[in-house]
């Protein structure tokens, strides 16, 4: 039993679950932590397998395409079955995949078992409703902004699997991560459960979802921007630490504690993000947000010294946890009766960003063998969301919101 729902389980909107919220942002961490552990020890495989530059972005976003697929499935079922059974498996899926991917010993294996172990990247999907479920719409962004803080898991992964990787082989990283994950799921079964269903609404069928997926502009405006703000934070957090090894030389170790500062500052940011999201326009933010990041973009083309490069990633990645943070809690506002399935679309789009950016600047880098267009190719992304944000586009839909509301 939770101790924390204040409101009755049919009539009210429960005014908030801590204990939910805190296990949900820790399971996700986890489960994050284990779905980016191919970045940090993308040096040690591409030393023994002698791998291109265009091998190990294939590879570092080989978990990223299965994490992205499956969150729609999974906001889906999440709609359907609750969050505490979803999230419960999902943990225990990625103990045992985790712990067979630490006996892969070829490229090819390593392919298919990030193919597997991916599944635990959709685990955002699964949150974002059993959470947003316990809050009213006025505290929605805070408590998916807190949520969201478990994209600091890549940086649990980024600091210490480089670690035991040097101390005791980067197979055993794998085991190491998995184990967590088998703990955190006896806990999230036995120490959560999800929200009461108000017995007003409408719940929506899997054909009122795919119609939704179809006719709702707005959804595939949130989608374009969190593949930008998202996919540009995984794409960072899994290909920074080979940037900097190959760019300023640097140790494997310490680009996995440069890469961890990213990490958080994005993560932790996403709470701003969502506080802001509460208290401000939405979309006025999301437009400055992208702005910094293309400015940001710029100015990496730049021959820039360590220090000055890292602040300057920095603070793009600062912009993207604020940018996540805030279109989450539009989706909540916008979608309240498919925050799964809609919040599973745009996490989906996010997740294919962290896909194809990868691939895309490790392709750049073979063929220029330089990174400036890769980081020209970042503003370019940024002038497309901006040209699909239309001034009225908010305003309408929150007329169609609410209608539905009502309805």
């Amino acid at each position: 039993m939770n101790m924390d729902m204040s409101a009755s389980e049919s009539t009210q909107t429960p005014n908030g679950n801590t204990r939910v919220m805190i296990l949900a942002t820790v399971a996700f961490a986890l489960c994050f932590a284990g779905w980016t552990l191919y970045a940090p020890l993308a040096v040690y495989f591409q030393d023994e397998f002698k791998l291109s530059s265009t091998m190990v972005g294939l590879l570092l976003a080989t978990p990223v395409l299965l994490g992205s697929i499956a969150k729609i499935p999974m906001g889906i079922l999440t709609d359907k079955f609750g969050g505490r059974l979803v999230f419960t498996i999902m943990l225990l899926f990625g103990f045992v995949s985790l712990f067979i991917t630490g006996f892969a010993r070829s490229y090819g294996l390593l392919l298919v078992c990030g193919l597997f172990y991916g599944l635990i990247g959709s685990s955002f999907a699964v949150g974002i409703p059993h959470v947003s479920g316990w809050y009213p719409k006025k505290k929605q962004g805070l408590a998916l902004g807190v949520y969201g803080v478990g994209n600091a898991g890549t940086a649990l992964s980024a600091f210490g699997a480089p670690l035991i990787a040097e101390s005791m082989g980067w197979d055993k990283a794998f085991i190491f991560y998995a184990f967590p994950l088998l703990f955190m799921a006896f806990i999230y079964w036995f120490f959560t459960s999800d929200a009461p269903k108000p017995a007003n609404v409408k719940v929506s069928t899997l054909s009122d979802k795919l119609k939704l997926f179809k006719s709702s502009r707005l959804a595939w405006i949130f989608c374009l921007f969190y593949f930008m703000f998202f996919g540009f934070f995984v794409c960072f957090s899994v290909w920074l630490p080979s940037y900097l090894c190959d760019f300023y030389n640097i140790s494997p170790v310490k680009a996995g504690s440069l890469t961890s500062i990213f990490v958080f500052l994005s993560a932790f940011t996403r709470i701003l993000g969502g506080y802001l999201g509460d208290k401000f326009n939405g979309r006025k933010i999301m437009i400055l947000l992208t702005v910094i990041v293309l400015v940001v973009a710029v100015f990496l083309n730049l021959n820039l010294t360590l220090t000055t490069s890292l602040m300057v990633f920095y603070v793009m990645g600062t912009c993207l946890g604020i940018g996540n943070g805030v279109v989450y809690k539009l989706v909540a506002e916008y979608f309240p009766k498919d925050t799964g399935a809609v919040g599973g679309l745009v996490g989906a789009a996010g997740g294919l960003g962290g896909f194809f950016l990868p691939i895309i600047l490790g392709t750049i880098k073979d063929y220029t063998n330089n990174y400036s267009l890769g980081f020209i190719f970042v503003s370019l992304v940024c002038l497309m969301c901006l040209s699909f944000m239309e001034e009225n586009t908010l305003a309408s839909a929150n007329r169609k919101v609410a209608d539905a509301v009502k309805a």
